[in-house]
């Protein structure tokens, strides 16, 4: 026989997935948890935390975990700002933490979990400084595990000194010194000419790109480990596609930014493959895209590879080609000696000028930075 979930009241559904589990009816499981995705959202929007540790109990519930860790590390208000997130099991605490898609600055973070902790140890007061060697002892037993989730290295010094260092008896040793050591690390902005403003959005919005997510642009604490670097502007270093080659070859996970004269408009695209070779390149993961004003970046728009065995075309002496070639130009084209043109075919047609003359270009790679 069959189930019709949409006739079971929703107080039932985590019973039936318990007792499915129990007598292992896995595909009752399966469906069942793809039901509650799909249609169901609000329901588990209602109660993300509490539905999470439940969840927490069955190995099963994979889908639904993810789920639920998705959404609340996206909607971090559903946790932090919840009447009940005083009362979170620590175990479930130390599995968010550990999530690099937590959309919280790092100091935030911290502030939350010693407002968590106080609420652990109510008899504790809450300046620091006034600690007996007893307190310290139970707020260290209790965020041990949790205090090494922090990643300190995403905080500035000032917030170090201000909010951190109060409590540093209960930090690792050498905190301070490794904290020192990256504090000249770069703002998490473009090096950009042709971006003069919201220069901190446009890497959310990139990352954001590449990791699928179309339509938001929210900061995580894994993008903090990310660095653009300018590895070619046009104005600066020539806009010959030889120019092109000796600085981008060999180089993967590389945007093009460019601006278009006598406008607004930026166009580009996204190579997570390099521009080495002389063929095309198969990727799935490649995307072109346009602004209709660079100041607004709301007016953003993105094209998904569609031809995926043609997504990256590598030509020695010609620029970056994107898209296979369609009547006169690739999807985006700059020619041996710096013309640029569009024509779609390998990408969804975003409306970018078919022929246009620009003000200047730059490449940018995205690395991993060594802290």
């Amino acid at each position: 026989g069959t189930i019709n979930f949409s006739q079971i009241e929703q107080t039932k559904y985590l019973e039936l997935l318990k007792a499915a589990d129990e007598l292992g009816f896995d595909k009752i499981i399966e469906n069942l948890q793809l039901y509650l995705i799909n249609h169901q959202q609000d329901y588990l929007k209602s109660d993300p935390i509490g539905i999470l540790q439940i969840v927490f109990l069955f190995e099963q519930l994979i889908l639904l975990k993810e789920f639920c860790l998705k959404l609340i590390c996206q909607e971090t208000k559903i946790l932090f700002e919840g009447e009940n997130f005083l009362t979170v099991p620590a175990h479930t605490l130390e599995l968010l933490l550990q999530q690099d898609e937590l959309a919280l600055d790092e100091i935030d973070i911290w502030n939350y979990l010693i407002k968590w902790a106080h609420a652990q140890n109510p008899t504790i007061g809450h300046d620091p400084l006034k600690w007996t060697e007893e307190d310290i002892k139970i707020m260290k037993e209790t965020i041990n595990k949790l205090i090494k989730l922090i990643r300190f290295q995403n905080i500035s010094i000032e917030d170090y000194i201000n909010k951190i260092s109060p409590y540093k008896k209960l930090l690792p040793k050498n905190l301070m010194s490794d904290i020192l050591q990256i504090s000249n690390m770069k703002s998490f902005e473009l090096d950009s000419s042709i971006i003069p403003v919201q220069k901190d959005l446009y890497p959310l919005l990139f990352l954001n790109w590449i990791n699928n997510e179309d339509n938001i642009i929210y900061k995580t604490r894994n993008f903090l480990q990310y660095e653009f670097k300018l590895i070619l502007r046009g104005s600066r270093d020539g806009f010959d596609g030889e120019v092109f080659h000796n600085k981008c070859d060999n180089k993967k996970e590389t945007i093009t930014i460019v601006k278009i004269k006598d406008s607004n408009k930026l166009i580009g695209g996204y190579n997570p493959l390099g521009w080495d070779g002389n063929d095309f390149k198969n990727t799935l993961n490649s995307f072109i895209f346009l602004f209709n004003d660079y100041k607004d970046i709301n007016t953003g728009k993105i094209g998904r590879v569609i031809e995926k065995q043609c997504a990256i075309r590598c030509i020695q002496k010609w620029g970056p080609l994107f898209g296979k070639i369609n009547n006169y130009s690739n999807d985006i084209m700059m020619t041996p000696n710096g013309e640029w043109s569009s024509s779609p075919n390998s990408y969804p047609d975003i409306n970018i000028p078919r022929n246009f003359k620009i003000d200047d270009y730059e490449v940018f790679q995205i690395l991993k930075r060594k802290f």
